[in-house]
């Protein structure tokens, strides 16, 4: 399996999931980013709502480690499932949080920053790579909503041939514009037809995995340089931190900030894009 957007640390274990590729950092690194991003916020008393599934418990706790336990306002997780916020977004307001970080898909993340608003909460809301595109708005009543949330994501390499061509055939789709990890989607596929093609000329017996693990060897791909490591990970390229946006009724988020996080989750200094 190579995944676009898998990025629970639990998939580092290559003994528990053998011949798993990603073409997406491991959250393990984007919590780290996630808390210094909140801290540069002037954020003190974040309240942490996120998703119990793997995705969001993974997330969770890379930023719960990174931002301490005792400093969190608030925490309070529910299933992906969920339609009703009203236990999140009271827990939140009982606490007198000055911010929320979200660890969400953007349905719900939209659904949980409107009834924030609802209830009169003007804190600061961050998120994570689940809510970093323009469809988190899309949903809202009011995508004013949106504007103000800061969310992180990770980063492109420098630009290439192959990152410029996609951008550019993405952006004419409007399905695909608004869409989450499109670009790492077209990564995955490109390695797995390349990795294919390879066998085909390879000695008889040659797995499939080491195909993919040497296709994946500074693969230039939409979403950036790709190399995966002997567990399929893969050190990206730091993250992205962006701020929604909305003017004249259009939403936006914008990159206008990088962080970069080695792969010991030691952070740097946030600089601009």
């Amino acid at each position: 399996m190579i995944s676009y957007a898998s990025t629970n640390p639990g998939l580092s274990d290559a003994t528990a999931y053998p011949d798993f590729f990603r073409v997406v950092p491991s959250d393990a690194l984007q919590g780290p980013a996630l808390s210094d991003v909140v801290t540069a916020g002037s954020s003190t008393m974040p309240a942490l709502l996120y998703m119990t599934n793997d995705y969001g418990s993974g997330f969770a706790d890379s930023f719960e480690a990174a931002w301490g336990t005792d400093n969190l306002c608030a925490k309070s997780g529910y299933a992906d499932t969920a339609t009703d916020f009203t236990a999140q977004v009271q827990a939140v307001m009982d606490g007198g949080c000055d911010s929320v970080v979200l660890i969400s898909y953007a349905a719900d993340g939209a659904q949980i920053i409107e009834d924030l608003a609802t209830a009169g909460f003007t804190g600061s809301i961050y998120g994570g790579d689940g809510i970093a595109e323009e469809g988190l708005c899309v949903s809202m009543a009011s995508n004013a909503t949106c504007a103000g949330v800061v969310a992180t994501k990770p980063a492109s390499a420098t630009p290439n041939e192959r990152s410029m061509a996609f951008a550019a055939l993405c952006g004419a789709i409007p399905d695909c514009a608004g869409g989450i990890y499109t670009a790492e989607a077209f990564d995955a596929l490109a390695i797995i037809g390349f990795s294919i093609a390879a066998l085909a000329s390879s000695p008889p017996g040659t797995p499939l995995s080491a195909m993919i693990a040497a296709v994946g060897n500074g693969f230039v791909g939409a979403s950036g340089i790709h190399t995966f490591a002997a567990n399929g990970d893969v050190g990206g390229n730091g993250y992205c931190i962006g701020d929604f946006t909305v003017t004249d009724g259009v939403a936006s988020f914008d990159c206008n900030r990088h962080i970069s996080v080695s792969g010991n989750g030691d952070t740097g200094p946030i600089t601009d894009a």
